[in-house]
């Protein structure tokens, strides 16, 4: 990035500037991103195998096979939340490294700066798991490019949308262990208490389960996600209506994007952790 004295860089180019900045930071985390690969692998070759024969066929509605494809999509929308959302860890060393400071002082317009890092975030977060999709979707025998190319679209704004909150959330409390306990508390809580594992009809057994599971991001995507695939399989088990989960998710998206430009813009000022 151009140093602070360089004259205003075009918007466009900001964007650009900041999404490679993010793709770079995503880069060098491989370790991180080693490990959530082989848990993965794991948990689809193997937990998803025998917990799609464990479970009661006529309790979920769906059999072995089809519950294991359920069970695929919503995987997948975890370590997608989970890696946009450890971008938390990121911004944290960034903003104790002065790299925060640093950007504020760019000839960078806020409300520009705060959109990028949340596309940024989003995008990087969505490209390093394009493998872990692709590995969902040789399992699940999909052959529907549109479906493909609108699942990716679907599950890219899901991504800037959390991306905007991780913004929002980092940048607010400005302490490195509060992000770390934080986030770590927010996935955990998150990605259990969603339709990942059990479809929708299930948890109403359970309202606090359920009414959490219908607030939940999470279980929108990764429902938006299966009836991609199989509208007319998984309509009937899904949280709420299609046209209700797109608004859901578009919504987190603009709203999360919104408040991320608000403190970048209104309340975010240069120096360390207080």
């Amino acid at each position: 990035m151009p140093g602070p004295a360089g004259p205003p860089i075009s918007n466009l180019r900001a964007v650009a500037l900041l999404i490679k900045w993010d793709l770079f930071k995503i880069a060098h985390r491989a370790i991180f991103i080693v490990m959530r690969s082989v848990w993965f692998a794991i948990q689809v070759i193997f937990f998803g195998q025998v917990l799609s024969h464990m479970v009661n066929s006529r309790l979920v509605g769906l059999d072995p096979s089809s519950y294991y494809r359920f069970y695929l999509y919503g995987i997948y929308t975890s370590i997608l939340f989970t890696i946009t959302a450890s971008r938390a860890y990121d911004l944290a060393e960034e903003f104790e490294d002065g790299i925060i400071e640093y950007q504020l002082s760019l000839p960078i317009n806020r409300r520009v700066l705060a959109f990028g890092r949340a596309v940024g975030g989003g995008i990087a977060a969505t490209l390093f798991t394009l493998p872990m999709y692709a590995t969902v979707v040789l399992l699940a025998g999909e052959r529907d490019p549109i479906a493909i190319a609108v699942s990716l679209v679907a599950a890219l704004v899901f991504s800037i949308a959390i991306s905007g909150l991780v913004i929002t959330v980092t940048l607010s409390i400005k302490s490195s262990d509060a992000t770390d306990i934080l986030m770590g508390a927010l996935d955990a809580i998150l990605v259990r208490l969603s339709t990942i594992f059990y479809p929708a009809a299930i948890l109403k057994s359970v309202e606090p389960y359920y009414y959490t599971a219908l607030v939940n991001p999470i279980s929108h995507i990764a429902d938006i996600l299966r009836i991609l695939y199989s509208f007319e399989e998984y309509r009937s088990i899904v949280i709420a209506e299609p046209s209700a989960m797109v608004s859901y998710v578009l919504g987190l998206f603009v709203g999360f994007t919104a408040v991320a430009i608000y403190v970048i813009e209104k309340k975010i000022e240069g120096g360390s952790w207080r």
